[in-house]
């Protein structure tokens, strides 16, 4: 193959779908805002097919499992490809594989593609990959015999960021997962009359999703929990909701996508995350719906996970709690909610926290690391 010039700055590659992806997306628009030219191809999770010149979906008709990865990996490689890039990332560990071989089928005759590795997670402490033995062999043998082609990885918080260095000794740049938007003022005209917690995200284990179904039974019937997002234990849930006589407390709003999740969380009046500590992955984790609850001007409650309990701390936005105590954790809702000046005064630093936490600001890090590759 001849070594013609790049037909693209930055070929991003997902195994999600980028309308409910909101990193890639934004690192997609940042790129193009810039003056880049930049491709994102990712998947779509409801079959339909989308092909624009800096945006693919290729479908897949399986939802998770061997089947999922084998139609995820003979649809995205051929365009990887067919697409030539400066630089690739790899947006999960998922999507290692077909970067690679875009690196080795564009670095040829004195250039050299640069790869990326988005590394959101500490994936060989993922509860997902850890039930099943075989599945964790596999991609931990994966992840580590990728690594001698990865130029950079980019991940979501300072303590992850501390292991993985320690561990790869590469360049490590840290992207908070923050949403674009800053906190709008919504404390003034929300009404108490009745009184909702949020959770926000996929509806699977190791998210406290059941205690979240107790914490509302044992809350006075005023207060009511909705879910945004759609997964797996749905059904679950419901069935618990009816067991404990709450189902017309409990909503399920579904899947929102990334631009109308902060407008969606706002019609609350608490974000909550009660996330179990299995293991490193969680207990370190810093997620995006944290952020999505600040950008929403929610008050939150956590877990005493340390990298959101320092965010919690630091702007005094809500507060961090022992998710397994549910005595605790409601008394704690109480008191957020139970003083109209206690709670506007909180969603009042959610306001000055977004100014910090937004992706105009994390942008600036992303588009140095480019730059610094390009």
């Amino acid at each position: 193959m001849p070594a013609g010039p790049f037909q693209t700055d930055v070929l991003i590659i997902v195994s999600s779908d980028p309308r409910y992806d909101a990193r890639s997306t934004k690192y997609l628009r940042s790129l193009l805002s810039t003056g880049f030219k930049a491709k994102l191809v990712g998947v779509a999770s409801d079959g339909s097919a989308e092909r624009t010149d800096d945006l693919v979906r290729v479908p897949i008709s399986h939802k998770g499992g061997k089947a999922f990865f084998v139609q995820f990996y003979q649809k995205v490689i051929p365009e990887a490809i067919r697409t030539s890039a400066k630089i690739v990332i790899a947006g999960d560990l998922f999507s290692l594989p077909p970067a690679i071989i875009n690196k080795h089928r564009h670095s040829h005759k004195g250039r050299t593609v640069r790869l990326i590795y988005d590394s959101k997670e500490l994936y060989d402490a993922l509860p997902s990959l850890k039930v099943k033995r075989t599945s964790f062999l596999f991609w931990n043998i994966v992840e580590k015999s990728s690594l001698r082609y990865v130029d950079s990885v980019f991940t979501v918080n300072q303590s992850i960021a501390d292991i993985l260095e320690a561990r790869w000794h590469l360049p490590t740049t840290v992207l908070r997962n923050v949403p674009d938007q800053l906190a709008q003022r919504h404390a003034a005209s929300k009404t108490f009359n009745k009184i909702f917690l949020t959770f926000s995200g996929g509806l699977q284990g190791g998210r406290g999703l059941h205690d979240l179904l107790k914490l509302i039974s044992i809350l006075p019937p005023i207060y009511e929990i909705r879910f945004v997002g759609d997964g797996t234990m749905r059904e679950d849930l419901m069935h618990q909701a009816y067991e404990l006589h709450i189902q017309d407390r409990v909503h399920f709003v579904g899947r929102v996508r990334n631009e109308n999740v902060v407008e969606e969380l706002s019609k609350a009046h608490i974000g909550i995350y009660l996330m179990e500590n299995t293991g490193l992955c969680h207990y370190l984790s810093l997620p995006n719906k944290l952020f999505q609850f600040i950008s929403s001007g929610l008050p939150v409650i956590v877990p005493k996970f340390p990298e959101m309990e320092r965010i919690v701390k630091e702007f005094g936005i809500g507060a961090a709690v022992d998710p397994s105590d549910l005595n605790e954790v409601a008394k704690t809702v109480l008191e957020i909610t139970g003083s109209t000046e206690t709670y506007e005064q909180i969603s009042l630093n959610c306001e000055k926290a977004s100014e910090v936490l937004n992706w105009q600001v994390e942008e600036k890090k992303f588009l140095a690391a480019i730059t610094g590759l390009v």
